[in-house]
């Protein structure tokens, strides 16, 4: 498959909210509503979306406090953290080379216990390094109760053999039918920000033949803030993520051909303080719901 940048914007959109601002798009890059499902529809017949996940947004739903969090791991392939982190949310796989220099898994969760998240994560066979991030923390006083009715349209929604964007957008935008009014006032989108349940699709980035997401692992005694002007001036889409291994900082481009990877390792290695160490390649992003199966058991 074959993508520009409009599409790179929708699948931004979709890997960030499950959902597309459609008139952000058409206002900003002059397309119409029918192109713009047109290409989402390209997405999945290509198989760059294999299907769809369903996310619950726990500590709204529970309450008390919460912490989302991530967690950066270099592992072998008999690694399996499905069973080891209770409420894992998506699996993140990334290609590396050579190995240990990038994470080649990120797994982002829920948790009331990172510090126990971290403890029992590393028991997991196949599992050689990992670093732990909060990215938010929630103190929910007052929870959302569900009702039976409620997880009945969860169930449903969660065992769809052939969810599409279509049926999606329809759900949240466009319901019709009493059930999919209900649904959507379950649904976290933009528009309605109270919703605890969301709904993002499977990439698998190998499809997209033109188009890369890269990570370079550098050492450098640069400060950051000089670092950063020098990405910039290098005239592409990149960002400063963090330091692997307290050691290896991570530095993030959009590519869209080999002479822009040609183009950026030459300016770097010019700068001289900057020393490449390795490389990642985005892989596929998996949501990983299976967990949730069992918890709407419980609860009708």
């Amino acid at each position: 498959m074959i993508i520009d940048p409009i599409d790179l914007k929708l699948i931004r959109q979709l890997e960030l909210q499950g959902s597309i601002s459609v008139d952000e798009i058409v206002s900003k890059f002059h397309i119409t509503r029918e192109e713009i499902f047109l290409r989402i529809k390209n997405f999945e017949d290509s198989g760059f979306i294999s299907n769809y996940g369903l996310k619950l947004f726990l500590p709204k739903i529970v309450g008390g406090k919460w912490f989302w969090g991530c967690i950066a791991t270099e592992s072998t392939p008999q690694f399996s953290p499905e069973k080891s982190i209770p409420y894992l949310e998506e699996i993140v796989e990334n290609l590396t080379f050579p190995s240990g220099v990038c994470p080649n898994l990120s797994l982002l969760f829920y948790t009331q216990n990172l510090r126990g998240a971290y403890k029992l994560i590393n028991k997991v066979p196949g599992l050689k390094y990992a670093e732990i991030y909060k990215i938010s923390a929630y103190n929910i006083t007052v929870p959302k109760p569900l009702l039976k009715e409620d997880w009945q349209l969860i169930a449903k929604l969660h065992n769809m053999s052939r969810l599409n964007y279509s049926k999606i957008n329809s759900i949240l935008y466009e319901p019709k039918i009493d059930s999919d009014i209900r649904l959507s006032r379950l649904v976290w989108s933009k528009k309605n920000p109270k919703g605890v349940i969301s709904i993002f699709p499977n990439f698998n980035w190998t499809v997209i033949k033109n188009y890369l997401h890269l990570h370079l692992a550098l050492t450098t005694k640069m400060r950051i803030k000089e670092l950063r002007k020098i990405v910039n001036e290098l005239g592409y889409t990149g960002n400063i993520t963090s330091r692997f291994k307290k050691r290896y900082l991570q530095l993030e481009f959009d590519i869209w051909g080999f002479s822009d990877i040609q183009t950026i390792i030459d300016s770097l290695k010019k700068i001289g303080k900057v020393t490449i160490e390795g490389c990642s390649f985005a892989f596929k992003n998996r949501i990983y719901d299976e967990w949730i199966k069992d918890y709407i058991k419980e609860k009708i």
